[in-house]
């Protein structure tokens, strides 16, 4: 079972992301952030159920994603995923996550 950890940017962009949705409803915003991490926690079973971020093509960066969000993570090593950042798919990914 692989350990999950939570970068300093992914833990601002879910708040970010709670607080916008938030505006307009209180529950989808509560239910947007509980879907994320449900889905983070599937990488504890298989760390390699995310599929390849297509800006890097590099097989330790991938991504899940939850409605129009990006969740993207590292594998550091077969037992540790670290969540690096989410982002709606609207967006433009920044390479600068991944330095």
């Amino acid at each position: 079972m692989a350990e999950i950890v939570w970068s300093v940017k992914a833990y601002e962009h879910i708040e970010e992301i709670a607080a916008f949705i938030e505006k307009d409803s209180t529950f989808q915003a509560r239910r947007v952030v509980q879907l994320m991490i449900k889905e983070t926690r599937r990488l504890k079973e298989n760390i390699r159920i995310g599929k390849i971020i297509s800006e890097i093509h590099d097989d330790k960066f991938r991504e899940l994603r939850v409605f129009s969000y990006r969740i993207f993570y590292k594998i550091l090593n077969e037992n540790k995923v670290a969540i690096i950042g989410i982002l709606h798919g609207r967006r433009l990914f920044d390479t600068e996550w991944v330095e």
